[in-house]
Formats: structure tokens, C-alpha cells, sequence
């Protein structure tokens, strides 16, 4: 940069005086700021130093010939110090002052330009092949224009574009064969990518393919949980983490109309009334023939109310669903089966904070209505005796810990349980919940 000042005709660098003058602790950061400015053409008359120490203070009064300041800071007018260098015939201008102290200068627009363009070709490289290949799951472009803002492909591929082509690449032979078969994830892993372990949690390719099944699913379903699991978020694309035997449902009298495995097995469950452990395995690979379109079905959220209305009404029992407390892999899973297969869901909890906040998850994630499961429910159950039990619920005082947690399908009844300080477990209105299943109306 020569800022136009006229002191004559321009001088040879003289490389030993300039290092003198400027090689002193005193001047490291000034020069520094100065390289700064020429190699991202900073064009200011003026050069601001934050937080100056003693021995920067004096090496810079003595530089420009003025006093030793005191402020928090030290401005130095580039015009004057240009016109310093050129006086001294120390060096023709400033930029070649500090192209002698510090080297060759690089040109950060034009390199920030070309890593820019860089990164671009990476992405457009991969457009062109899913264009040319026809791949045509919606979602894609979405989670290309994604990755492509967020910077998190130049994350995980540390800045290197050659890594980036690498983990897209990689990212999209894992996506060109999704859905799976119900195979594992490792084994998904071996076949696609040679190694088992590649698509575990924190992989690199992992989080690039799972970002790109939410935005498949999204663009698929737009009122979908973007908060799955990575058990629920592969099971969606009938991929299986570890097996997926130990995530387990339990249901009792669901509806189903086909001859798989799983068909059979709940049907013979239904047919003798007998409750029923389900596996996510078993959802994913062999899922059954869903016969709901229209129907209720029933949601509690323990074990104790599968068990009793198995037990009291048998055959006779509405479709019924235990969360058995939060919400499993399994359990949503299945949810989004029946969903999708027209059902429709009525949800009751535990009258206390853990169960307002699974609730509030089922409610929102699966459009469920409340199963006596309200501010007038409540308050009915404060009175309610609990079978073979003298003791009303309000008499035992069972209270109410934790923080209050808004039920978003009805505000009152969080009102009235702060009030009330009182928990209620299903346990103690089985009697209420069993004659609705029974009757298969009441809600």
C-alpha cells in the first residue's frame, strides 16, 4: 500500500537497519498488525494497538517520536509512519517494509476466494452424481443446502476438502441403500463402508447420514420428532442398533389382519387376551398388518394397568399400550406404524411431574387426546378410593415433589396439582381406566 507521499524518489530496502529498528519485542505486535492489514488490503488511514504494555508504549513513542502515552490504547497514523520509513530511506513504502521483515505477503481475499470456490465444487461435484444417479429421496438437496450453510461438513472434515469429498461420498453409498433390510448397523457399516464401527455414534460419516434421514424424514412427514433417539432415528429406516431386542413394547389386544410371524403372534395374543412383550427387532424386520384405521387406541404409561385389564376384561379389552414410563425405541416406533396405519391415540399418566412431561411427548408427537387425563380428572381422583383401599388418595397426602411442568394440552390441570400438592398414580384409578377399556367409549 503507498499512501501517495511524495519525499523524494524511492529508495533501495536497506534490510539490516530495518531489522534493527524493528526487531524488538516492543514492535512484534505492531508488525504483526501491519501484515495483517496489508494481506487482508485493510485500507485505514489509521492503526489502533488494544491493551499496550510498558515496553510496547516506549518502543512506539520512540518510533514515531512522540511521547510515551498512557491510554488503553495506542492509534498510530499509517501516513505518518509510511512517511517515517520512506525519510530514513529505509524501504520505498510500507507494504515493502513489512514484505522484508515478515516475507512474501499472501492476499487473504483471493485466498479465502479460491478455499470459497473450493468448497463449492465439493458440493456441486455431489449434486451433479445424485442428479446423474437419479437419486431421488426428498430431503437430499435440503441436507446438501444444510451442510453447505451450517459448516458442519467443514467441521467434521476439519477444514480439508479433500476429506469432505471423501465423507460425502462415503456419506452417500451409506444413503443410496436406505431404507434397510433390518440388517444391523454394523453390519450396514461392513458392507457399505469395510469397517463395522464406521457408522457408530460420533463417526464422522455417522452424523453426515443421520442428518441426512432428518431431513429425508422431514421432508417425508413435517410433524414428525425431530428429538429421536439414534436407536429410533436408524429404526426409521429399518436400520437396527445392537440388535435392537433389548427396546420392548408391551401391548395387549392390538387388531391385525395379515400372516407374518408377527401378525400370527399378536393375533393369537389378542384372540386369548394375553398381553404381549414386542421388540424393535421384531417392529423393523417383520412388522405386522396393522388393522386400526379409525380406531382408539389406548395409552397408559405402567405395567399394573396392562396387567389388570388383561386380568378383568380379557378379550373383551380395548387396544391398549403401555409407555412404561418414558418413551422407549420401541414404543415410538410402534406408535408410528399404527399412525401412519389410521389409528388414533387417547393418552393416560401418572397425576405428577415426570408424567405431565411424558405425556406433554405423546401428545404433541403422536396428536393424542387426554384419557381421563384432565383438571376434572384430577380432581375426581383426589377422592377416588383405590380398590380394597379405605383410604382416599387426598387422605394419604401423597405429595407432590419436583418442578411444575406445564401440560400443553390443558393448563388448568397444571394449575390445580400445584395447588393441590398431591401425586396420583394410575394404580389408584385403575377402577376408572378399566371401566372406560371395557367399554371402549368413555374417555
Amino acid at each position: 500500500m503507498n499512501l501517495g507521499i511524495d519525499v523524494g524518489a524511492d529508495t533501495d530496502i536497506d534490510s539490516d537497519r530495518l531489522k534493527r529498528l524493528f526487531d524488538k519485542p516492543g514492535l512484534a505486535r505492531l508488525t504483526d498488525r501491519l501484515q495483517a492489514r496489508f494481506e487482508r488490503d485493510i485500507d485505514s488511514p489509521t492503526l489502533t494497538l488494544p491493551d499496550p504494555d510498558l515496553a510496547e508504549r516506549k518502543a512506539i513513542a520512540s518510533l514515531l517520536g512522540r511521547p510515551v502515552g498512557s491510554g488503553r490504547s495506542i492509534r498510530i497514523n499509517i501516513v505518518v509512519l509510511e512517511a517515517i520509513i520512506r525519510r530514513a530511506e529505509l524501504a520505498p513504502d510500507l507494504r515493502s517494509a513489512v514484505e522484508q521483515l515478515r516475507g512474501p505477503l499472501k492476499n487473504r481475499a483471493n485466498e479465502k476466494a479460491k478455499v470459497q470456490q473450493t468448497w463449492q465444487t465439493v458440493f456441486e461435484t455431489l449434486e451433479t452424481e445424485i442428479a446423474e444417479k437419479d437419486v431421488t429421496q426428498p430431503g437430499i438437496n435440503i441436507w446438501l443446502d444444510t451442510l453447505r450453510q451450517d459448516g458442519l461438513l467443514k467441521r467434521l472434515a476439519k477444514g480439508d476438502t479433500n476429506n469432505a469429498t471423501i465423507l460425502l461420498q462415503q456419506a452417500m453409498n451409506v444413503i443410496r441403500q436406505l431404507p434397510g433390510q433390518g440388517q444391523t448397523l454394523s453390519t450396514l457399516a461392513a458392507t457399505t463402508l469395510g469397517d463395522a464401527h464406521a457408522l457408530d455414534t460420533g463417526c464422522p460419516v455417522a452424523t453426515l447420514v443421520k442428518r441426512a434421514i432428518q431431513q429425508i424424514r422431514q421432508a417425508e412427514d413435517k410433524n414428525r420428532d425431530p428429538e429421536e433417539n439414534d436407536r429410533e432415528l436408524w429404526a426409521s429406516v429399518r436400520i437396527l442398533v445392537g440388535g435392537a431386542i433389548t427396546s420392548t413394547v408391551l401391548v395387549l389386544n392390538l387388531p391385525v389382519s395379515g400372516d407374518s410371524y408377527s401378525d400370527n403372534i399378536i393375533h393369537q395374543a389378542t384372540r386369548h387376551g394375553q398381553p404381549l412383550w414386542l421388540t424393535l427387532r421384531q417392529l423393523v424386520r417383520d412388522s405386522a398388518q396393522w388393522q386400526v384405521a379409525g380406531q382408539t387406541i389406548y395409552l397408559c404409561e405402567n405395567p399394573a394397568v396392562v396387567a389388570a385389564a388383561a386380568e378383568q376384561s380379557g378379550t373383551d379389552c380395548a387396544p391398549l399400550i403401555c409407555t412404561c414410563g418414558q418413551p422407549g425405541a420401541a414404543l415410538n416406533h410402534l406408535l408410528n406404524q399404527l399412525q401412519k396405519a389410521g389409528a388414533e391415540f387417547v393418552y393416560h399418566g401418572d397425576f405428577d411431574w415426570p408424567g405431565i412431561t411424558i405425556a406433554n411427548n405423546i401428545m404433541r408427537r403422536f396428536n393424542a387426546n387426554p384419557w381421563h387425563f384432565d383438571e376434572a380428572a384430577y380432581k375426581v381422583s383426589l377422592q377416588e378410593n383405590s380398590p380394597g383401599d379405605r383410604h382416599t388418595v387426598e387422605t394419604e397426602k401423597m405429595e407432590l415433589t419436583g418442578k411444575p411442568v406445564n401440560a400443553i394440552w390443558d393448563s388448568g390441570l397444571t394449575q390445580v396439582m400445584k395447588e393441590k400438592k398431591i401425586a396420583v398414580p394410575e394404580e389408584r384409578v385403575l377402577a376408572r381406566l378399566l371401566e372406560s377399556l371395557q367399554k371402549r367409549f368413555s374417555l
